[in-house]
């Protein structure tokens, strides 16, 4: 072929090539403006309403901070403990107690709310003390390290997975007492007007836990937050989530 025909035959494969070039490239551009993604571990007692609330106020300020979200259900103590061993980027929602010192977890700068540690009786006036609770059958949300301080040592235990089967063992008296979070105690009061909730026996910070591998998110997260505190958004989901819609 002469120098023609060569010439001929390169400038015929330009557009296929410049093609090429672009599909790349925006395939490239494409993937750079897709928001990043954080693998949160979370309780898989999806029933529970505090952890329906949580993972929607969690997922706010991650938009907010223009990242994506994925939850990973796992068994309550699994959650926390795979975020401390950096097997997820975070943990949804823990008090300072419940994670373990020296763990590569941050809290971030404001806490989502208090959580407080009720007991919750039927047809009864509930106790506010851990002393109300000695020698009686006590039920509890298996995985939650911030019951085991307030457990009696003479105490029958009962651990569940939701707070909704706590109240039929109280239905069925087969515990005479349950332990749980606020939040979720009066969804169920929702259901069960009978139901009587004592004072806090536990109250403490509530917070969004961040693996260290991924703390350059914490001051947006944190100021995305601070924010909705604010305006009282973070309140209104808590109020709308202790409806009678969501105790259903």
């Amino acid at each position: 072929m002469d120098s023609k025909g060569r010439s001929s035959h390169h400038r015929n494969r330009w557009p296929t090539f410049a093609a090429f070039l672009l599909l790349i490239t925006g395939n490239a551009w494409s993937s750079s403006s897709t928001p990043e993604t954080r693998v949160i571990t979370t309780p898989s007692t999806t029933s529970e309403v505090s952890v329906v609330l949580g993972k929607q106020i969690i997922r706010k300020l991650y938009d907010s901070c223009g990242l994506d979200i994925q939850y990973l259900d796992v068994p309550a103590a699994r959650a926390v403990l795979m975020a401390e061993k950096g097997q997820s980027d975070g943990e949804l929602a823990r008090i300072a107690m419940a994670v373990k010192n020296h763990a590569p977890l941050f809290p971030l700068m404001t806490p989502i709310q208090d959580a407080r540690l009720v007991s919750m009786v039927l047809n009864d006036e509930a106790g506010d003390s851990k002393a109300s609770l000695n020698g009686k059958r006590i039920g509890f949300l298996n995985g939650y390290r911030m019951i085991a301080p307030v457990l009696p040592e003479d105490a029958t235990q009962v651990a569940t997975s939701d707070t909704f089967q706590l109240v039929d063992l109280l239905e069925r008296d087969r515990i005479d007492v349950a332990l749980t979070l606020e939040w979720d105690a009066l969804a169920a009061r929702r259901k069960n007007p009978n139901l009587s909730i004592g004072e806090p026996l536990l109250e403490a910070p509530l917070y969004h836990w961040v693996h260290e591998s991924r703390k350059d998110d914490i001051p947006c997260l944190s100021q995305a937050l601070e924010s909705m505190k604010t305006s009282g958004e973070v309140e209104q989901i808590i109020s709308d989530g202790i409806g009678p819609e969501t105790a259903q």
